[in-house]
């Protein structure tokens, strides 16, 4: 039995598990450290859902709050320590006026025919946007990567992030109880019948793994994603109406 159908029957998130579990191999026979491509936030979670991989793997990104991170195979048999192949980028466009966006930087890396798996976190900071990518193309990029959208920049290694804090709208709101559907609808602003059948159409998930049950139980710390809509995160439960009605801190992000 391949053991990828205990967790998921969709066909590439099972051939992601597999592709862990020959890495996993590979370090064994190699007694040696070994790193995947870089990952989405919703495929580092179901790598961390497989019991047989328990133990064996570890994420990285570069940077502590990472969203897209490599994953790092150290078997029992081999714990020696190894830095990951990950280089971060500055992008300083000569235009000191320019605001180049996530969506900038992610085009000009694939008009080069760069793969997305290639490249991790973008941080946008205005004229000088960050990047982080897998060692292996850090080369390539530093001779052809010398626009992007209609700037010029200049590309240099560096050796920290630097962070400029996305807005997020703090919310208040009240749900008649905690449940997908009814807190999608609220931080979004969509009624409760809308929500639910965008969940039941897989259009959102929850802690990064699509859900598609409308009744799904929420619970503080929960991250809602709804493609095209954003993010939400779930604050604290902050109390109860005289009718039973609850009421939630939200920090929801575009």
């Amino acid at each position: 039995m391949d053991f990828t159908e205990k967790y998921t029957s969709d066909k590439d998130q099972r051939l992601l598990l597999r592709k862990i579990n020959d890495l996993i191999q590979t370090s064994r026979k190699q007694y040696a450290v070994v790193y995947s491509a870089f990952l989405d936030p919703s495929q580092q979670a179901l790598i961390g859902t497989v019991t047989e991989f328990y133990g064996q793997v570890e994420f990285c990104g570069g940077y502590e709050h990472a969203e897209r991170r490599i994953c790092r195979i150290r078997t029992d048999e081999y714990n020696a320590e190894s830095d990951p192949p990950i280089a971060l980028f500055t992008a300083e466009a000569t235009d000191r006026n320019a605001a180049l966006s996530h969506r900038d930087v992610l085009g000009a890396l694939m008009g080069l025919g760069i793969k997305r798996e290639l490249i991790g976190d973008i941080l946008p900071n205005g004229h000088s946007p960050q990047f982080f990518c897998l060692e292996s193309i850090a080369d390539y990029l530093s001779t052809n990567l010398t626009k992007i959208g209609r700037c010029t920049v200049h590309l240099t290694r560096s050796p920290t992030a630097s962070l400029t804090e996305q807005p997020r709208l703090q919310k208040n709101v009240n749900v008649s109880a905690l449940r997908l559907d009814c807190v999608t609808a609220e931080g979004f602003g969509l009624s409760r019948t809308k929500a639910a059948d965008a969940i039941r159409k897989g259009a959102v998930s929850l802690n990064w793994l699509v859900c598609t049950d409308p009744s799904q139980e929420i619970k503080a710390g929960d991250r809602i994603s709804f493609r095209t809509k954003g993010k939400l995160e779930v604050l604290s439960l902050s109390g109860t109406s005289k009718k039973g009605r609850l009421f939630l801190d939200l920090a929801v992000s575009r």
